[in-house]
């Protein structure tokens, strides 16, 4: 089988291609293919390449019935107690403590809000229990001031 002449999206360079591997954004490299995704370089290629806001609801309307209310009930009952209880509990793919959180604000949380177990059990979701940051750099500071206190209250001052 011949090939055939196609041009590069990106550089416009002539290359040849197999008919089966014609596309319809052909490229004459990766650095050409990642040049043409970047959107710094090319910010209406790259909205183009990843506008699939629409998907989710697309897959919803053909496949109905899917992943029904009823499936991912099921999906979940099956899935629960199977891990080893070493990350975070989930309701239906969300962690449970940043659901509490939100009941607890009255709101949805915004983006970069962290949710911090005061006890350090990610198990325990207790309400009062539950500490808002309102960013992971406030949530570290917080982090550093607590490691601070404890160290300092193990002694090792000057005066002994």
């Amino acid at each position: 089988m011949s090939k055939i002449k196609v041009t590069c999206l990106w550089c416009g360079k002539e290359i040849l291609r197999y008919p089966s591997q014609v596309k319809e954004r052909n490229f004459c490299s990766k650095q050409c293919k990642d040049c043409h995704v970047t959107k710094k370089l090319n910010p209406e290629g790259y909205v183009r390449n990843f506008n699939a806001h629409h998907l989710p609801e697309l897959n919803r309307r053909l496949n109905p019935t899917r992943m029904n209310d009823e499936t991912r009930k099921k999906l979940r009952l099956a899935r629960l107690d199977t891990g080893s209880g070493k990350s975070y509990e989930k309701y239906y793919g969300r962690h449970l403590h940043r659901i509490l959180a939100e009941q607890k604000l009255g709101r949805k949380l915004k983006p970069g809000e962290v949710v911090h177990h005061i006890n350090g059990n990610r198990r325990d979701n207790r309400l009062e229990n539950l500490m808002v940051f309102p960013s992971q750099e406030e949530h570290a500071a917080w982090h550093a001031a607590e490691a601070r206190l404890l160290k300092g209250s193990k002694g090792g001052g000057a005066d002994e």
